[in-house]
């Protein structure tokens, strides 16, 4: 299973990576830490069986020195825009570490909108069982 996962936090980056590959042992992950790097390898390489997203992240990949740009609260939403303008049809899990994203409205809106989102997960570093549990079940059911 190839999965694109598009994020900037190290933290949630490195845990949710690690349990990907505890849990599929078939899968590649590649990463991209911007919504410039992401959708750049989205057009690149369209060949990823999941894509899963960070609803807020910079512009351009955060180096030793640099902002990595403006960063986009809505940078999740604005990939999945690019992406049905270019005809990608890859599936996508938000996975966020803010409660706004995971209101219903909001979640409709993209489901109404994106016929390739799946859903959103719910990052709790203090609950990881939680967002684990979820995860794999969305995933399992693809």
């Amino acid at each position: 299973m190839k999965v694109l996962f598009i994020e900037d936090n190290p933290q949630k980056l490195k845990q949710v990576c690690d349990y990907m590959e505890e849990q599929y042992s078939n899968v590649e992950l590649t990463v991209r830490k911007s919504y410039n790097s992401g959708l750049r390898e989205l057009i690149k390489n369209n060949s990823y069986s999941l894509i899963l997203l960070d609803m807020s992240l910079p512009n351009y990949d955060i180096v030793q020195g640099e902002s990595g740009g403006d960063f986009e609260k809505f940078a999740g939403k604005f990939l999945l825009s690019e992406m049905y303008r270019r005809d990608i049809t890859t599936n996508v899990l938000i996975i966020t570490m803010y409660l706004n994203y995971v209101d219903e409205e909001f979640s409709s809106e993209l489901k109404d909108n994106f016929p390739n989102y799946l859903g959103v997960v719910y990052y709790n570093v203090k609950e990881p069982d939680g967002w684990k549990n979820e995860l794999k079940v969305k995933i399992d059911n693809l």
